[in-house]
């Protein structure tokens, strides 16, 4: 069973013409007209024949001049029906209304005649009687039939006019239908951000107390150990020689130093937690140029890398706006320059350039560089490499804080460049 395609088209939209060739289209048109000329032709027959009958002249005129009138209505009406915006069927109509019109009257003439000659009455003059009932029957069904079309026709615009509207408010159901739908997604996406917003603030908070807790108790046990490690120190100090160990004053200057690197490490990744937590960190002026310098001897000490700095003058260098965690942020792309260069011997480059509003640095290596479609992904949390995918997240992070910014590109030594963008200040 086949399945109906309904299709709405404007009255207007009909080809009037027809998909017909013309001359076809035209045919109820030319009917009207031919009908007139037929008319026309008789009026001048009846004319001709009564100026041979009549001895008067005014009588012959004037019934002339009704045919002529007549025939000219149909031959109007002809042209006009030919110049409508009817369609094929709506012109047939108004033809076959002009002939029936026509023909009727015409027949009720006859019709008449005919009685009145059974009747052995007198018929006189029948052909202009005929013509005239004929013409004037024409123009009559010619009008009744344009009238009828035309309605006809007003009342398929009205039928369209209702499809249409009709469509129109399906239209704005459905409209009305999707918006609704649209607001119901809306508000459910905000309350599901509203939920995530709670849960991140909450996670914020239990955060920064675990930090505080950790900071408190780890800084109250390195004092306890700095504390008994200066009572150590004192009693090595009056206890004889021969008793004790060479290396335990060594050993206990490692103790000293290593829990003062706990706490310097404790210090920063508190500093690094109120950094991401807080919506408003705590920044302040930093040396840009010692921050380089320690990461750049950090790195020296630590690998057999070629490592070189341009732009600072003797290891002094502009302030940017950062906090104390800035060398890490800094070390944290070095180390990465070194340890993932995959050969023998890195060369890093650090090039710091400045202007009147921000600082450039740019740390470029030669190792084996990042691919297009990556330089961006590697800011993702689980993107970096190697380093359980925190690191350069924590770079790309800080920078934000910083309210920098940071970009990969790739670098004339063949590798990546970083590219640190910071705010300068006085």
């Amino acid at each position: 069973m086949g399945t109906r395609v309904e299709t709405n088209t404007s009255p207007d939209d009909v080809d009037p013409e027809g998909p017909v060739g013309s001359v076809q289209a035209r045919t109820p048109s030319l009917t009207v007209v031919a009908f007139g000329l037929g008319i026309l032709t008789v009026t001048a027959w009846n004319f001709l024949r009564e100026q041979r009958t009549v001895s008067a002249d005014l009588p012959p005129l004037a019934a002339a001049l009704l045919g002529l009138v007549l025939a000219s209505g149909l031959l109007y009406a002809g042209t006009r029906l030919a110049r409508s915006g009817l369609d094929q069927d709506e012109r047939w109509l108004v033809a076959q209304s002009t002939l029936g019109g026509g023909a009727v009257f015409a027949g009720i003439i006859i019709l008449t005649m005919l009685i009145r000659v059974a009747e052995g009455r007198p018929v006189s003059e029948a052909p202009f009687v005929l013509l005239a009932s004929t013409g004037g029957g024409g123009i009559a069904g010619s009008l009744v039939g344009g009238l009828y079309a035309k309605a006809r026709r007003d009342a398929r615009v009205a039928e369209f006019a209702r499809a249409e509207a009709e469509q129109a408010q399906n239209r704005a159901e459905r409209a009305r239908a999707d918006a609704e739908e649209n607001r119901k997604q809306l508000e459910e996406a905000q309350a599901e951000t509203e939920r995530l917003l709670a849960e991140a603030r909450k996670t914020r908070d239990d955060l920064r107390l675990i930090n505080r807790v950790l900071r408190h108790d780890i800084k109250n046990s390195i004092m306890v150990i700095e504390s008994r490690a200066e009572f150590l120190g004192d009693d090595l100090e009056g206890a004889a020689t021969d008793d004790i160990d060479d290396r335990a004053g060594e050993f206990l200057d490692t103790i000293v130093a290593q829990a003062e690197e706990i706490e310097r490490e404790v210090e920063r990744t508190g500093a690094v937690i109120e950094t991401i937590t807080d919506e408003d960190p705590d920044l302040q002026t930093t040396d840009l140029g010692a921050a380089i310098e320690e990461q750049a001897t950090t790195v020296r000490n630590s690998f057999d890398v070629d490592l070189r700095v341009d732009g600072l003058d003797d290891g002094d260098g502009p302030s940017v706006l950062a906090n104390q965690v800035l060398p890490d942020v800094l070390g944290n792309v070095l180390t990465n320059a070194v340890v993932h260069h995959g050969g023998t011997a890195p060369t890093v480059e650090i090039t710091v350039t400045e202007d009147e509003e921000t600082v450039t640095v740019r740390i470029a290596d030669d190792g084996p560089g990042i691919d297009d479609d990556r330089k961006s992904e590697v800011f993702h949390r689980g993107e970096s490499s190697g380093d359980g995918g925190f690191g350069l997240f924590f770079v790309d992070r800080m920078m934000e804080q910083y309210g920098g910014g940071l970009r990969i590109e790739d670098a004339d030594l063949g590798g990546a460049a970083f590219v640190f963008e910071f705010q300068r200040t006085e």
